[in-house]
């Protein structure tokens, strides 16, 4: 099997919907493009760029990635699979809140053109 170095949106969006976030990264038909609602990602009815909701927004699909990751890591060689998304780290609890660390790596070309993820 070939090494894997990056998730399709497919394998993102079935991680997500067993996350109960369904609908979250869907194709318009009529635009032929890929599209993420940030709305069902935050709960929100997000209408305008003026909304806050990038941290929560960028989490959700950070912490969705990490667990696609894991999922397709299961059929792969030692050596072939995707080592992008790592485990999180999380603080103590503090006042109800916890602080997590997550950590994603690329492998980037000079020219920033194709982006994809290590293997390991």
């Amino acid at each position: 099997m070939a090494a894997k170095t990056n998730l399709t949106f497919q394998e993102l969006q079935t991680q997500l919907n067993a996350d109960g976030l369904p609908s979250a990264i869907f194709v318009d038909a009529t635009a032929n493009k890929v599209f993420i609602d940030v709305s069902v990602l935050t709960g929100e009815n997000i209408t305008s760029l003026s909304q806050d909701g990038v941290a929560e927004v960028l989490y959700k699909l950070r912490k969705g990635a990490g667990a696609a990751q894991e999922t397709v890591n299961e059929s792969q060689a030692d050596g072939e699979k995707l080592a992008a998304f790592p485990a999180s780290s999380f603080g103590a609890p503090v006042d109800g809140f916890v602080s997590t660390t997550l950590v994603s790596t690329y492998l980037i070309p000079l020219n920033e053109q194709t982006v994809n993820g290590p293997t390991q």
